[in-house]
């Protein structure tokens, strides 16, 4: 089969080469599926884009055109082609279907529920045909946008039938594409054992076929962060990084470096993950991805919290004038990671109740892992107020999802007193979360403002007082002097004062 598709492909260049054009996309239409593989696919882009834009005349060669712009990432041109068409000239279901799989991808940044209808029409194109190729690239797009509106376990069913369908065709990188996608929506819904166990499967037994099957690493890799198996996270996202950056594979770039970051820093490589992190950056520029400076900030917060150093101003001022811009609707990593910084006296602004918020609406369905991130850092915030009837019922939301779904690597990521009551609600988190030698820091670091209002304290101001001398609320103030408690492990403001002279803090 590699030998004919070889012999195919260069004929396809003979033919480009002599400008023998009609043969060319006569050559491309008839193995179409087989040609958009792994092996194929950067050689038949090209191919395409050397043949001039008129020679493209039936309407199935036109949409391939479009197809190889919306993969090439030329959005204007796809959008040329398309408006050039119109839905009565099409013949052909797999017309029909591949028009208005292009027509959804076109119109979603405008209009979600009209690129929703599209996606639908296109899969509903191939109703006499389902398993096609072109059924399966229609189903595809279709899990995408799905995927897009957190619609994840609908989402997740349209990449598993892809992918079954791409894999019955041999068509091995946009099956693979259809399978990391539906490992990324079970990640989601937090089945992560299930992810384990098909995707060791499928990897052991595709290999074989075409080595972009270990791409199917990167979901594995994620799962087992989860499950706090780090070395085996480590293993498994370096090895399909390596292949992601050699295949071009756009669509997971941002998802696998995130997941490597937070593997290399809960095991304490933090140097190596802030290399990742600069790496990223300089990738996702060259690509002009949009809010890489923000989602840079977060994961290098979310690194220097795990390391115990002082986090940078201009990542604070980066999330938080996002959050400013945003309010509830900043999108929930980034929740997350100021709720962190405001839990560690970095920050004033941020409100937990955004985050209570986000954790009572129907989204936390749609991110487990974040939802068990969200109830730990609520639990920490009740029990720094002495709520600890709801610090209890937070903390148990997050040890339910532990029970049901095995993720514990979130527990240590939290740097939170409150994880001490886990000793009377489930004894394996708590033994694993006191493993860590590095729970608590071996050095007391307070904020420049924490220091600030020790010092007042130390000179028998009261709260009111030093709310008026430093023009915050007074909320904000006992916030403050909450966290300072916490650090500093006292009940009382002499012995806080104590303390911090015991310590060598200034006053």
């Amino acid at each position: 089969m590699k030998k004919k598709l070889d012999a195919v492909l260069t004929t396809i260049e003979n033919a480009v080469e002599a400008k023998e054009y009609d043969k060319a996309l006569s050559l491309i239409e008839e193995n179409v599926a087989a040609l958009f593989s792994s092996r194929y696919l950067k050689p038949v882009i090209t191919l395409t884009g050397n043949i001039p834009e008129d020679r493209f005349i039936t309407p199935i060669q036109k949409l391939i055109l479009g197809w190889v712009c919306f993969l090439c990432a030329d959005s204007q041109r796809m959008n040329r082609i398309l408006a050039g068409m119109e839905p009565d000239s099409l013949v052909t279901a797999v017309e029909s279907s591949i028009y208005y799989s292009l027509k959804a991808i076109s119109t979603f940044m405008d209009n979600r529920e009209e690129a929703l209808g599209y996606a639908q029409l296109s899969v509903e194109a191939m109703a006499k045909d389902p398993k096609s190729f072109c059924a399966a690239i229609s189903r595809l797009t279709y899990g995408q946008l799905l995927s897009s509106v957190g619609d994840h376990r609908k989402a997740a069913h349209e990449f598993f039938a892809a992918y079954r369908i791409f894999r019955k065709h041999k068509s091995y990188l946009p099956a693979v594409t259809a399978l990391v996608n539906y490992g990324i929506k079970k990640h989601a819904l937090g089945e992560i054992a299930d992810t384990v166990t098909l995707f060791r499967n499928e990897l052991t037994a595709c290999s074989r076929y075409d080595s972009v099957f270990q791409l199917l690493k990167l979901p594995l890799g994620i799962a087992f962060f989860e499950m706090n198996r780090q070395n085996l996270a480590v293993e498994y996202l370096e090895s399909a990084k390596e292949l992601m950056y050699r295949l071009d594979f756009v669509q997971m770039y941002g998802v696998l470096e995130m997941y490597l970051v937070y593997a290399y820093s809960i095991s304490g490589m933090y140097s190596r993950a802030h290399a990742q992190i600069d790496e990223l950056a300089g990738r996702l520029s060259r690509l002009n991805f949009e809010n890489i400076s923000t989602f840079c900030a977060a994961l290098r917060v979310h690194v220097n919290l795990l390391e115990g150093v002082p986090v940078s101003d201009s990542d604070k001022q980066l999330l938080e004038a996002e959050y400013l811009a945003n309010g509830k609707n900043t999108p929930i990593g980034t929740l997350l990671i100021l709720a962190r910084l405001m839990l560690n006296g970095d920050i004033d602004s941020f409100s937990m109740n955004d985050l209570l918020s986000w954790e009572e609406s129907p989204d936390t369905v749609k991110n487990v892992p974040f939802a068990q991130t969200a109830n730990i850092l609520i639990a920490e915030y009740y029990y720094r107020m002495r709520e600890m009837a709801y610090c209890q019922e937070y903390l148990e939301k997050a040890v339910a999802i532990y029970t049901n779904c095995r993720l514990s690597a979130r527990f240590l990521i939290e740097k939170a007193e409150c994880l001490n009551l886990l000793r009377e609600i489930n004894r394996d988190l708590y033994n694993l979360v006191k493993s860590r030698q590095d729970l608590k820091p071996s050095h007391v670091e307070l904020t420049p403002r924490e220091r600030e209002i020790l010092s007042l304290m130390a000179r028998g101001l009261s709260n009111r007082q030093i709310s008026n001398q430093l023009c915050i609320g007074i909320g904000t103030t006992k916030w403050h002097i909450n966290n300072i408690f916490n650090k500093l492990q006292v009940k009382r403001r002499s012995q806080a004062v104590a303390q911090a002279r015991k310590l060598g803090l200034p006053e």
